[in-house]
């Protein structure tokens, strides 16, 4: 290996190192200000270079084939060719592929809407831009459209519009939304799963107790069932939460709340809840309550509960597609 390329390791190893530590020790500003600093100069320096590295694979690509067909006695020119043009196919898509994951995930994101839980705002089958940057810097204000990974089966993402914020109280009465006992006209909100109940919205330093109502896994044993098929369909639904752990409660601060589906995901605790015990955190994270405007059919926080911080991913802020309704979405 020559002298250049171990300079370039030493440099990646490096990078990694200093992110790591960063990661661990430092804010999310400062990793985050650090990460995009690499990143994009990584990306400047290859449209810089685009040319000198196009020779270089070129030259390694021809040193490749020249294996190949030594090693196994190709001597067919049109074989030959067939080779280096497969070979340059695969680099130059899966380079681009690459490019696109990258950009996606930390820039500019790409998504197709499937429900129709934000209508009008954005329809089925829309295509929106998201901008994948600026939450990694500030945090998500009252009415972003934020796209985030959902909580229930922790795979699916969601858009749907931030309307509580942490620390505040959330009541829904007569289709009017009300924020720490103060009215609202945004729009028209039902009270379809969160009832009549004052939620209070966790935030980073709260006290939260999750406190089951007796021990499920006696009370599933006496009626012959299975506990680890239970388990599982929490695991993979946890909106069935107040279905197969009845009169469960989420306790912030001594005030009764939504829940945390985070926290049923982590087995340790569900095992422990299943028996009966209560448990008590310090919340590490800020939350939100996320609502679709389409109201009387969205899937929405009022169901399941809040969003943790960390599982936002970005802010919708354009529609692309269908090009006859091009434009911001707010």
């Amino acid at each position: 290996m020559s002298t250049k390329n171990w300079t370039y390791i030493i440099i990646f190893i490096i990078i990694i190192t200093i992110l790591i530590l960063l990661k661990l020790f430092a804010t999310k500003t400062i990793f985050y200000g650090v990460f995009y600093f690499f990143l994009t100069l990584f990306f400047i320096y290859i449209f810089a270079k685009e040319k000198d590295l196009a020779k270089k694979f070129d030259v390694r690509r021809d040193k490749f084939v020249k294996k190949i067909t030594e090693k196994y006695d190709i001597k067919n020119e049109k074989k030959v060719k067939y080779l280096k043009k497969t070979l340059y196919y695969i680099e130059t898509i899966g380079t681009a592929l690459i490019l696109v994951v990258v950009i996606q995930r930390f820039y500019i994101g790409n998504f197709k809407i499937p429900t129709g839980s934000m209508i009008p705002t954005i329809e089925v089958g829309d295509r929106v831009f998201a901008d994948m940057v600026s939450y990694k810097f500030t945090n998500p204000k009252r009415n972003n459209i934020i796209v985030f990974k959902e909580p229930i089966q922790d795979k699916v993402l969601y858009t749907k519009r931030a309307m509580g914020l942490p620390g505040e109280k959330i009541k829904i009465e007569d289709d009017v939304l009300y924020i720490n006992g103060e009215k609202t006209d945004f729009r028209r909100y039902s009270n379809l799963g969160i009832g009549d109940m004052e939620w209070r919205i966790p935030q980073k330093g709260d006290k939260l107790e999750i406190i089951p109502a007796g021990n499920y896994n006696e009370a599933y044993k006496s009626a012959s069932f299975d506990i680890a098929e239970v388990q599982k369909e929490l695991k993979n639904n946890s909106s069935l939460i107040f279905e197969l752990m009845p009169n469960l409660k989420f306790v912030v601060n001594g005030e009764e709340t939504g829940p945390i589906l985070d926290f049923i995901h982590d087995k340790d605790i569900l095992d422990k809840l299943m028996v009966g015990k209560t448990i008590e955190i310090t919340l590490e994270d800020n939350y939100y309550l996320a609502l679709g405007d389409n109201t009387d059919n969205s899937f929405d926080s009022r169901y399941w509960g809040f969003v943790k911080e960390s599982r936002i991913r970005g802010r919708a802020l354009v529609r692309f597609w269908p090009l006859n309704r091009i434009g911001l979405v707010k």
